[in-house]
This record gives structure tokens, sequence and C-alpha cells, in this order.
């Protein structure tokens, strides 16, 4: 060993190897090597850059789930809170769950722009942190509200705070090679759609078990355990840029917007987020609606919320996979028409059951089109800019979870809940062949 020279000697699995001196040593064989490292120095970075993109991805991966799983615990029961709350007239529920669903986007929606710069200047890992914790204080906050306009305030203070998902996916897609990025963004994905799978299944538990008001503690004690395990288990090698080096707002909203396809890619995010959204404050009370036991709506909603969830996070790293060898615009194709045709039936079901069928066929659809576009937008910015890129496209995203809900609860209270679904399946009708359109104009030569 001294012939290394005294040279930090890492350690890699069951392989010892030097950096800087002429040898390589595995085991008791050694291997000429090249001075000042070379080619085997840079292949054995490679070796530790692939392990760090997958620790990262992991620690990440538990952390997003756990606080994804606490905050999807409130969002079927918020109708109900209400009613606990004293708003008890159905027109009246429908709006105020309009109102409290889009409430945290409102104001997320302007500030994530400005957390993504800040995370390319000082680091997304703190960003991350400040985010799961901000949630953790909200909602604790929101289990101690006695009225309506209170819940509202308290909603509005948890946007101003959250924001860990385009931090989390700019600091996975920059230490992720790039053959893999849609694996990763793809498997990231499904700690998403998982946690919105356990999710509403303990959120109907609890609320069966214990009451509506206690899940927002619980959610509340989920996303500080997020944190903590950002803290402990999630390395980052950053250097700060400096205000110089990295874009401002003004400057990543005219790439994005001077791109075609990130303009187009931001466009149909809200366009899909919207359509989701349009609908999902009031599945539970569709599930009511279709006359399902009032004593097993709590429950049943659990079920029609995690089912997409379910299908959503057993799909998403296979689309990611297939999108890395075939390509994404086809594999968003695919997605749009499928979620098109799922959606249909919605709004002609007659019971809780075909419902629950539907929300899982559509799951695996949904899986196919946040991964796709997250790769294409990290394959089309410049590493230091990618937080304020991913940043913008969050609020985009934040911007369809505002409006989706607000109009949703006004069409539902003047056209009632089947006529919503409709609405939606033209929307990614719409969606489907738009997509298909600018990709040929893309491809056309000028």
């Amino acid at each position: 060993m001294d012939r290394t020279g005294g040279s930090a000697i890492h350690y890699k699995r069951d392989l010892l190897y030097c950096c800087s001196s002429d040898y390589l040593i595995s085991g008791d064989t050694e291997y000429p090597g090249e001075s000042s490292c070379g080619t085997s120095r840079a292949f054995f970075l490679n070796c530790a850059l692939m392990e760090l993109w997958k620790k990262n991805l992991y620690s990440l991966w538990v952390a997003q789930f756990i606080a994804v799983a606490g905050l999807s615990m409130v969002v079927p029961f918020l109708p109900f809170y209400l009613k606990e709350l004293g708003v008890t007239a159905r027109e009246d529920v429908k709006i105020w769950s309009g109102l409290l669903f889009s409430a945290p986007f409102m104001v997320a929606a302007f500030l994530q722009p400005i957390w993504g710069i800040l995370g390319d200047r000082y680091g997304r890992k703190p960003m991350v942190v400040r985010a799961m914790l901000g949630l953790a204080l909200a909602n604790i906050l929101m289990g101690f509200a006695r009225t309506a306009p209170q819940l509202l305030a308290l909603r509005f203070f948890q946007g101003s705070l959250s924001g860990f998902v385009a931090p989390s996916l700019a600091l996975q897609a920059s230490c992720t090679p790039e053959e893999k990025t849609g694996q990763a963004l793809g498997t990231l994905q499904s700690s998403l759609v998982t946690g919105m799978i356990i999710g509403p299944l303990l959120g109907g538990l609890l609320a069966h078990f214990m009451g509506y008001r206690f899940i927002f503690f619980w959610t509340g004690f989920f996303c500080l355990g997020a944190g903590l395990i950002v803290v402990k288990f999630l390395k980052e090698n950053f250097t700060k840029t400096g205000a110089r080096k990295s874009s401002g707002v003004r400057q990543n909203l005219r790439y994005v917007f001077g791109s075609p396809q990130l303009r187009f890619m931001l466009l149909l995010l809200i366009m899909v987020q919207f359509s989701l959204m349009f609908v999902a404050p009031f599945l539970s009370l569709y599930v009511e609606f279709l006359k399902f036991p009032p004593e097993y709506v709590g429950l049943m909603t659990g079920l029609v919320f995690g089912i997409t969830g379910v299908t959503n996070a057993a799909t998403a790293p296979f689309w990611g996979k297939r999108a890395d060898r075939v390509g994404y615009r086809k594999i968003l194709r695919y997605s749009l028409a499928g979620m098109t045709l799922f959606y249909l039936p919605h709004a002609f079901v007659t019971n809780a059951y075909q419902l629950l069928m539907l929300r899982a066929g559509l799951g695996i659809f949904i899986a196919g089109v946040l991964p796709t576009i997250n790769s294409i937008v990290q394959r089309s910015t410049a590493e230091r800019d990618r937080g304020g890129i991913y940043g913008i496209f969050q609020s985009g995203l934040l911007v369809g979870n505002t409006a989706g809900p607000l109009l949703g609860g006004l069409l539902a209270a003047s056209l009632g809940l089947r006529a919503i679904f409709l609405i939606t399946t033209g929307i990614f009708f719409l969606a489907a062949i738009w997509e298909r359109k600018t990709d040929l104009e893309q491809k056309s030569p000028p």
C-alpha cells in the first residue's frame, strides 16, 4: 500500500483502489493504471456517481412517499371536515371544498420559481428540508382550526412554505447519468403516487376510528419525519454558484417560452393538471352520490383515491424505462389517449365499484405523463438553471391545481357531478390532438 504515495484510498464494495498512483489494487492483484488517475480514475468516479444517484433516489423516494402519504390523508376528507366546522349546505360544501383545495396552490404557484432559483444558488437539499418542515407546521396548526375561514387561511400558509417536488427533481437529475434519467425520474414519481395510495387509505382508517381532525396532526408528524430523513440520508455535492452564475426568474421564463418544446410542455402540463384537479376534490362527494352506505363512504373514498395510485406507482418506472428507449413524445401520446378513454365512462357509472375499476385503469396512463415531461425538461435545460426551470414547471402544475378545483366546484354546483367528468374527457381529447399536431410541426423541416 505504501506505493500509493500516501494517497487517499477509496473503498467501492469489494474493490480497493487508489486515484493518484500508477496502480489500481483489487484484492491482492495490482493493475497498471494511468498517472494522474486517467481513464481508470474516471471509470471509478463514474461508479461512485452511479452509487450516489441510487442512494439519493432511495432516500428521496422514502422521504417523498412519507410526506405525500401524510398530505394525501387530508385531501379526500376536506368536504367532511368542513361539515364539522359548520358548513352544512350542500352547495356551500362544494364551493368551500374547491377553495380549500386550491388555496395552497394559489400561493405556491408564485413562489416555486423563487424557491427553485434559491435552490440553484444555495443547494436543493435545504429547499427540500424547508418545505417538508413548513408543511409539518402548517398541518399541525390546521388540526386546531375552528372555522372554515381559519382553515382556509392555514391552507394559504401551507402554500407559502411548500414545494419539495421541484428541488427533489433538480437534485436527482443533477446526479443521475443521462441514459438513466427517465428511469430515475419515473421511479421518483412513483414515490408520489405510492404516497397517494397509502395516504387516503390511512386517512380513511383514521377518519373512521379517530375523526377527521386528528388526520391533520398525523399529516404534520409524517412531514416532520420526511424532513428528518432528508437531513440524515440525502447527500448533495453542491457548490454555490452565486447570483451571477445562475439565471433569475425573468431569464428562466424567457428561456422556457422561447423554446417551442419547453413552452408546449409547460402549457400541456397546466392543461393536464387542470383536468385532473377539475374532479379530484369531488370524488368523495361522487362516492356519496352513488348511494354507497354512509358508514363506509370514508373507506370507499380512500380506495377510490388509492387505487389510482396503486396502478400509477406500479407502471411509472415502466413508462420511464420505455421512454428512454422509444422516445418521450411517443409515451406522452399513448398516455394522453389512454386517459381520455378511461375518463369518459366515469360520467356513466351506476355504483362505486365501477368507479373503482375505472380509477385503476386511469392510473396506468397518468403514470406516463409527469415523468415524461420532467425528463424532457431535464434534457433541455442546463444543470445550473435546472432548479429554477423545474420551479417554473412546478408553478404550472400548481396553476392547474388551483384553477381546476375552483372551476370544477362552480360547474359541479351548477351542472352536477357527472357533467364535470364529460368536460374533463373533452379536455384530454383536445390535449392528445394538440400533442400530435405540435410533434409533427416540430419534426417537419422549416
